[in-house]
């Protein structure tokens, strides 16, 4: 085989590995993805815990997953502290993150309806589980 063949068939192995890793999905983000089935079809503690792997793993989301898990007790025992520690992990890279952050030092709800919905004596827990959509974990 000619020397030249030889490259090109390199360098057609080079971009083709390149392309397969590029497309490849690691196992933090096949825990997220199936956490977000899990959360869909309302099964939190099997969500949790694979948010909470996929988090350890580096996931972003997950990170976020987690700490709203947390801070609401979403299929976990509720924790404000350690959901924000979550929130402040995933915050240098997620907005969504940052934004709970500024509502939870604002003591804000997460959309101006709530308040609406807390005068007319809906418990706060119950309507963050609800799915608020701008801070939830997934919105349906």
């Amino acid at each position: 085989m000619t020397r030249i063949c030889r490259h090109i068939i390199f360098i057609f192995v080079a971009i083709f590995s390149v392309f397969l890793l590029i497309s490849c999905d690691g196992p933090g983000d096949r825990a997220y993805y199936r956490g977000n089935a899990e959360y869909l079809n309302g099964h939190y503690n099997a969500a949790f815990a694979h948010y909470l792997y996929a988090a350890h793993e580096g996931v972003v989301p997950a990170q976020y997953a987690v700490g709203y898990q947390y801070y609401y007790g979403q299929g976990t025992k509720r924790d404000e502290s350690e959901g924000i520690t979550w929130f402040m992990r995933a915050a240098p890279h997620s907005l969504r993150a940052r934004y709970a952050l500024h509502l939870i030092k604002e003591n804000k709800p997460a959309q101006p309806w709530v308040l609406q919905l807390n005068k007319n004596g809906y418990h706060k827990t119950k309507i963050h589980s609800s799915k608020a959509c701008v801070i939830s974990v997934k919105c349906k």
